[in-house]
């Protein structure tokens, strides 16, 4: 009974343990976004994978936000002001390997905004990533 509880409590602290630390699959290594003439905010860089596996139909997701953080009843609030997703230049992305990429968005304000981008896959929502400046 002892020892159940004491394996127990090992499975229990092994997995809060595992919880606390992001590991991250991809990492992006430069990227940019600015107003092209236009009028669209384009987004563009250069993902590396770093997930110990091929990833597959890996997609770029670029939100343009407001740069500050409003509050509505306590509760933090960022305008969009446009979203899109476009596939990266590698379709099978093998670990360590890197693929250029670039999404677009036509944003309904240009002025005081800010760009965030993720990365994700049919076979995850979204893919821990480290980018940085974000």
């Amino acid at each position: 009974m002892k020892r159940g509880i004491l394996y127990t409590g090992l499975l229990l602290m092994a997995g809060l343990v595992q919880a606390q630390g992001t590991v991250y699959k991809l990492r992006v290594s430069e990227w940019s976004c600015a107003l092209n003439a236009s009028g669209s905010m384009v987004a563009k860089g250069t993902v590396i994978n770093q997930s110990g596996q091929t990833l597959n139909n890996v997609r770029i997701n670029l939100r343009v936000t407001d740069k500050q953080v409003t509050t509505v009843n306590g509760v933090p609030n960022r305008r969009v002001y446009g979203t899109n997703s476009a596939p990266i230049a590698v379709r099978s992305l093998a670990n360590g390997a890197s693929s250029r990429f670039e999404v677009q968005v036509k944003p309904t304000q240009t002025g005081n905004v800010q760009c965030q981008i993720w990365f994700r896959s049919p076979d995850m929502v979204q893919i821990p990533t480290r980018v940085p400046g974000q």
